[in-house]
């Protein structure tokens, strides 16, 4: 593993400040409205995602309800479900029954599994002692959903979290908290890479003609892989793996050999402590891949890692909530990042739901064409008062082809939208 050069160390640095103090300007929050009206979900909405799961051209939006965690060897440690809302002309939702899943369902994905046409839906669960890691929703029209659970075997597998008063493990193994979905080996089905933070493991699922998802193969990943994501960094149209780790405050890189297999390459610090949320985008246009990362305790900020083309990500630029941004406090807390170009000129832009502040801050991308690093930005806010904004997605929720963002409001039990003006 090979460690940033002193001489990136003080490039980041000197970014760091900059971005700190002058490289964003706050403005009028205009870009989004907030819709008037609050869809109830299930208890302590953790993920969304929205995507037309009926063909009908309206997103669907789901969120997996987490709940409250307890200990994991009572029947029910936590919420085990997933809420479902079927759009509406209007933007309005219908309410189906929830779907099922392991305990503490942490994440999940739309994507296309089988060979129907609507996209299914993957949920890792966090915290099952059943070996529910990663429950499949096949997709079977009409707003039916067929289940399907897959384990990661606790044979062979470290506890690598926190213990109880009685030394305890006060999680399940392996703890999954994000899944990554992509054809891996290039044979037509869809594979998935799930982060095992309480085991330091990433479990590659191989996709399978039968059963969809293969018995999974372990990559390990000391340090509590907490989100992850697949790309070909380095230009080998081979998928490459990348994982944010959260107790060790690092990124990791893997090269992928097209065949499941991943060797870990590079390690680096990431700007602050607690690095969980991980995307991959070109947020500066230059072609090639960067890292946006967010971090998730009193640093309050996202973080790019601007590719250099393979596993290389000398420059860096922090994006911080606030101009105070005082360390010794909490003060937003950011629990999700997302990109997408939000006001449809061409640049990447960056959303971040802050829990403390009760607040989504916009980062709209107003960096000239051609410009490197750092990006220079402009900050909106949008606050939801005693209801705790918890995870982001990006859709066209109401079909006016303009950006929205859906936000889980965690005190509230509750998705709110902002729509695109």
């Amino acid at each position: 593993m090979k460690p940033i050069a002193a001489a990136s160390r003080a490039l980041q640095a000197t970014l760091l400040f900059a971005a700190a103090h002058s490289l964003w300007s706050t403005a009028v929050a205009e870009t989004f409205t907030k819709h008037g009206h609050w869809l109830q979900v299930g208890p302590n909405p953790c993920a969304i995602v929205a995507a037309d799961l009926n063909e009908d051209g309206l997103p669907e939006i789901v969120t997996a309800d987490r709940g409250s965690m307890g200990d994991p060897r009572e029947e029910r440690p936590a919420n085990d479900e997933l809420s479902l809302l079927v759009a509406q002309p209007g933007l309005t939702y219908e309410a189906k029954p929830p779907l099922r899943a392991g305990f503490a369902p942490w994440c999940v994905v739309a994507v296309n599994i089988d060979a129907l046409k609507a996209p299914d839906l993957v949920v890792g669960s966090f915290h099952d002692a059943r070996n529910r890691d990663l429950t499949l929703f096949r997709n079977l029209g009409e707003n039916g959903f067929e289940p399907s659970t897959y384990a990661v075997p606790d044979a062979g597998l470290r506890y690598e979290s926190v213990l109880n008063d009685d030394e305890q493990p006060i999680y399940t193994t392996p703890g999954i908290t994000a899944v990554a979905v992509r054809d891996i080996n290039r044979d037509g089905f869809r594979d998935a890479a799930a982060a095992g933070w309480a085991s330091g493991v990433i479990a590659v699922f191989p996709g399978h003609a039968e059963t969809y998802f293969g018995a999974p193969k372990l990559v390990e990943a000391r340090g509590g892989p907490r989100d992850v994501q697949l790309a070909d960094f380095d230009g080998d149209d081979q998928l490459d793996m990348a994982a944010t780790m959260y107790n060790s405050n690092e990124i990791a890189l893997w090269k992928g050999d097209g065949a499941f297999g991943f060797t870990e390459v590079r390690r680096f610090a990431s700007r602050a402590p607690l690095p969980h949320k991980l995307r991959v985008a070109d947020m500066n246009g230059d072609g090639k891949a960067d890292l946006i990362v967010a971090h998730c305790f009193t640093s309050d900020s996202v973080a790019i890692f601007f590719g250099d083309g393979g596993f290389s990500f000398s420059v860096s630029q922090e994006i911080e909530m606030s101009d105070k941004n005082d360390l010794r406090v909490v003060e937003d807390e950011v629990r999700d990042a997302i990109v997408d170009d939000f006001n449809g000129d061409g640049r990447q832009d960056l959303a971040a739901s802050c829990f403390a502040s009760e607040r989504v801050c916009v980062f709209l991308n107003r960096s000239s064409s051609g410009q490197g690093a750092p990006l220079s930005w402009e900050q909106e806010r949008y606050s939801y008062n005693d209801a705790r904004p918890y995870a982001l997605c990006s859709a066209d929720f109401n079909g006016d082809g303009k950006r929205d963002i859906g936000v889980t409001l965690w005190q509230a039990n509750s998705v709110a939208i902002l729509l695109g003006r």
